[in-house]
Parts: C-alpha cells; structure tokens; sequence
C-alpha cells in the first residue's frame, strides 16, 4: 500500500472572521500535495470546510470571503430571538455551496452544531449542506436558531470548537486540528455584538481535548485582530499560511510514519 492511501483529515473550528486563517491553511496543504480527504468543521470552519469539500478551490473560497459584507448578509431582526436575522445569509450560503446536499459534496465532510433543547452535541452529515452551515454558525443571541430534522440547532462552538475526533471517525489516518478560536483579541469587544462574538468562541479546556484528538494542531496567530472584522481577511488567510507552512515537514513525516505502520502490519499479516 502506498502514500497515496493515507486519509488526512482536517478538522477546522470556529472564530467568526479569525475563520479566514483556515483558507491560507488549505492552500499550503493543497500547493504541498496534502489535500484532506475528510473534513469537520464548526461555525467559521463548516463555512470554510463545507465551501472546500463543494469543489471550490482555496483561491476561490478566499475571493469569495473577500466580497463579504456584512450589511449584504444581515439585517436587525425583528423578532426577539436574536440581533438579526439571516434570510439573506441562508441564500448566499446555499449558493455559496451550489445548492449541494452533503452525498453531493466531492469530499467527505460533517458540521457541528448544537442542540438548543438538550445541549448535546448534533453531527450533520446529510440533508442540505448550507443549512448546516448556517445552523453551525448561529451564535446564540446574534443569529436565530436554525431548525433542522426537529431539531433547534445553534452554534457549534458550544459543544465542540474544534470536532478532530469526528475526523478520525470519518476514516481519517492523520487528524490535522486548525485553532483560531482564541485568545480574545488585543482590541476589547464594546458593542453587545462584538461580546457575545467573543463569548461564542471562549472554551475553557478546548485545547488540551485537542492535543489528545489531532495528530498536529495549528494555532495560527491571530490574536491581534478582533474576530468580528471584515477587513482583516487577508491578513487571517496570511497567519494560516504561515502556521500550514511551519507544519508541513512534521505532516509529511506524520504521513510517511502512517504509510510505512501500514504497510509492516500488511506485511506481518502476509508472513
């Protein structure tokens, strides 16, 4: 058996616009011959990692973040369940994805969310994709939330910032863990948005879980900007870059080690 069959996964969390960071992390993977052959994602990540197992290309993906603006997505809402609402996030989100159900997607990939009646942990893996995403980002209090298959669905951050483990589930040989979710950022939120932003993606413990689940974990350094703004999606997509890149001799090694035990307990079978 060769190289070639070992399945990385790449596990990529939550940060709102620190999400950005995962775009510059699947282009060095990709340039590199890396590509993940699962991928799980919460919040930020589902978005991003639902926009790669859809077929777009990292250039793509990080074209498209670059057009986003905020007051194009949302709008005050009008109820009293949330801030906004997102009837015109829900569109761009699915055709973001080409309307794909998840046995369309060229990849594997699940997105977390949150039951807002149980609190447990909702693994998505059928149905459409773009309303997973949407249910995976839906920060309490900010977004709406989402009701799919029965379910009230909010922000996947809540229960698993990071899903490595559910990457290793999916059939993946190497679990690659993408962090963007902390620490707050230099500037202290001010507005009731910004702080229940930053609320969303503190979890106490997160990282230790982490380092059990993941094979390597990338922690690109964002803390300097703050999780809500726009503007700082190149330099996000930059900090990924930077930490893919240091990370590449330890994945290759991860991936040849994986491919040489494979291919010993084939051989100890044989004999």
């Amino acid at each position: 058996m060769g190289m070639s069959e070992i399945r990385i996964g790449l596990a990529l969390g939550g940060g709102a616009v620190r999400g950005a960071a995962h775009i510059g992390v699947l282009d060095v993977l990709d340039r590199a011959g890396l590509e993940p052959a699962v991928i799980t994602g919460t919040s930020a990540g589902a978005l991003v990692g639902a926009l790669y197992a859809a077929g777009r290309t990292p250039s793509e993906i990080g074209k498209l973040a670059q057009t986003l603006r905020w007051a194009r997505l949302i709008r005050p809402a009008r109820t009293r369940k949330a801030l906004f609402e997102t009837a015109k996030l829900a569109a761009f989100l699915d055709s973001a994805v080409g309307g794909m159900r998840f046995d369309e997607l060229a990849r594997p990939f699940a997105a977390v969310a949150c039951d807002l009646t149980t609190g447990d942990e909702v693994v998505m893996r059928e149905g459409s994709v773009g309303s997973a995403v949407l249910a995976s980002a839906a920060i309490p209090g900010v977004f709406p939330p989402v009701d799919r298959d029965g379910h009230l669905l909010v922000d996947g951050g809540l229960v698993n910032m990071v899903p490595a483990r559910l990457a290793r589930q999916m059939g993946a040989d190497i679990v690659v863990a993408v962090d963007v979710s902390g620490p707050l950022p230099r500037r202290p939120p001010t507005t009731l948005l910004h702080i229940m932003v930053a609320v969303s993606t503190l979890q106490p413990g997160g990282t230790d879980r982490l380092a059990e689940d993941a094979d390597l974990l990338l922690c690109p350094e964002v803390d300097e900007y703050a999780f809500w703004e726009l503007s700082r999606i190149p330099e996000f997509e930059a900090a990924g870059r930077t930490a893919a890149e240091k990370a590449l001799p330890l994945l290759q090694a991860l991936k040849a080690a994986a491919a040489a035990r494979r291919e010993w307990q084939c051989g100890g079978r044989t004999a």
